[in-house]
């Protein structure tokens, strides 16, 4: 009888969970990676993994809607996109996106990254690896003297980082929002104090991304984070990333910068 009874919990909380299945995410990066002509190597090990490629794929969808051209760069053995899951490794042995955005005078290129460090905007000495971040084009520097060992570092300065998504597989709690502004703080200080910053062309503001469904208590914190910072903080996207990063709601995402005036 205990075996049965475990079973059947197992059943309901399978029903009840938040998390989508991995073969629901497989498939869906299948798609997304058919659309650019491309196959994906699959190094995910665990769901957190997934969600964390296809939020990567969403920011993709978000600059391909406002604009930009995209194109999948650094494909492994031919047409093979390379995840980066984890902040180890080195940077030119994965794949990522390059996004041109043509103002009309001049085309201007950034690359979309998966777990790249970035240096901080307080101290040039140390990093922080947020999921997602949109950089200027050809701005990865390689070092040897980061680490106690010979292993090679790759990073980006600050300055040259235009923007970035953390993505957290989780219910949302207070803690969790509130060390969203830590990282914003570390990586975008400016954003502390000006809200939007004025440049062309636009970058979604720097975004927490998170899985799970809100409650009254942090829906109250995200509006109060959102009307104080230029940031975005998404819930529920296991179930409403397609809506949320769809043709019809994207002007409700906030962004920094400006379009250029024709």
């Amino acid at each position: 009888m205990a075996i049965k009874k475990s079973e059947k919990e197992t059943k309901i909380t399978k029903k009840i969970s938040p998390f989508k299945d991995w073969i629901e995410f497989e498939k869906e990066i299948r798609t997304f990676a058919n659309k650019y002509k491309t196959t994906v190597v699959n190094q995910a090990k665990r769901t957190s993994d997934y969600f964390e490629m296809s939020c990567f794929n969403y920011i993709v969808r978000f600059y391909e809607l406002n604009g930009y051209e995209l194109e999948a760069t650094n494909l492994q053995a031919g047409r093979r996109y390379k995840y980066k899951c984890s902040p180890s490794g080195i940077q030119s042995n994965f794949s990522h996106f390059e996004a041109t955005f043509d103002s009309g005078s001049e085309k201007i290129t950034f690359e979309i990254h998966h777990n790249l460090a970035v240096q901080s905007s307080h101290d040039k000495n140390i990093f922080t690896s947020p999921d997602i971040a949109v950089i200027k084009k050809d701005r990865i520097q390689y070092t040897k003297s980061y680490y106690d060992t010979n292993t090679t570092f790759s990073f980006v300065n600050n300055n040259d980082l235009m923007t970035f998504c953390e993505v957290k597989q989780f219910n949302p709690f207070p803690e969790l929002l509130f060390n969203f502004i830590g990282v914003l703080n570390e990586l975008k200080k400016e954003y502390m104090i000006d809200n939007g910053i004025e440049h062309i062309p636009i970058h979604i503001a720097p975004s927490l991304m998170i899985s799970g469904k809100s409650n009254k208590q942090t829906d109250n914190i995200k509006a109060s984070i959102e009307k104080r910072y230029c940031v975005n903080i998404l819930f529920d996207l296991f179930y409403s990333s397609t809506y949320t990063f769809s043709k019809g709601n994207i002007t409700n995402l906030r962004k920094t910068g400006k379009k250029p005036i024709n």
